[in-house]
């Protein structure tokens, strides 16, 4: 397995919501350790996601897919297409991870469909052996996000081929019935973070600005997901819009000050 995070190195990612390369190469000059193509929540075609992990591959930073499923017709695209690894949505029992390293891992430890003439298999430059061991090196990642996955955490961590645990705390929340951001919301999210720490197993959360990602970088996250490029965008812009307008005075007000606006 060759991630972007460790326990002496902890990383920080984003997520991509929006389809296009432009977006990849600009983040890759962010100063970020990864990035996560939402093909969960996001509109991607396999064309696109393809084009964004090369975009992330020639500026050399790695380039996670969260894929839609669990089957292997979710995650064989994004492996074809040279995927750094896999965030896997609902990894809620120890048997869908089993059937998550089913998918991902080749033989013996799944069933991966093999093809050396992809990007994964630097288009049928490598051949058999080396080709195969490029599958030990994709991370997969089981995302927690029910409070049943909670429960079953260490074991769910636990099964060979799952190499890290992220910690989807707004699904979580919902799924508990709980206020996202609340405070049982967060001793859940504590609760999951223990379980992930007392596997022994690389896990990681998500914060909606660096501040919070701190928090959880002190409290011994290994990777923290830090907002989105459409956050990122969206904070930008009104910004900009609040800091115009706080400078600039408004015609109807100029008047009533006595000031002739020109």
């Amino acid at each position: 397995m060759t991630a972007p995070w460790s326990a002496a190195r902890p990383a920080l990612g984003t997520w991509i919501k929006v389809p296009a390369p432009e977006v990849v190469e600009v983040l890759a000059m962010a100063g970020l350790d990864f990035l996560v193509i939402d093909g969960e929540h996001g509109t991607f075609d396999v064309r696109t996601m393809a084009t964004m992990i090369s975009a992330a591959r020639g500026h050399g930073i790695p380039a996670f897919v969260r894929v839609a499923g669990h089957a292997p017709r979710d995650v064989q695209p994004a492996l074809d297409s040279g995927a750094a690894g896999l965030f896997l949505p609902h990894v809620d029992s120890v048997d869908i991870a089993r059937t998550v390293v089913e998918s991902c891992r080749f033989p013996p430890l799944g069933n991966r469909g093999a093809s050396p003439n992809t990007r994964a298999g630097n288009w049928g430059g490598l051949t058999a052996a080396p080709y195969l061991a490029t599958g030990d090196e994709v991370t997969v990642v089981a995302q927690i996000e029910c409070e049943e996955a909670v429960a079953d955490a260490e074991s769910i961590a636990a099964v060979p081929g799952i190499d890290a645990v992220f910690i989807g705390a707004f699904d979580l929340a919902v799924s508990a019935g709980l206020k996202p951001g609340g405070e049982d919301a967060r001793a859940l999210v504590q609760r999951t973070e223990a379980a992930c720490r007392a596997s022994g197993l690389s896990f990681g959360g998500v914060a909606a600005s660096g501040a919070d990602a701190a928090v959880l970088l002190e409290r011994g996250n290994h990777f923290v997901m830090v907002g989105s490029d459409v956050g990122f965008l969206g904070k930008g812009g009104r910004e900009a819009a609040s800091e115009a307008r706080a400078g600039v005075q408004r015609p109807q007000e100029a008047e009533s000050s006595g000031v002739v606006a020109r």
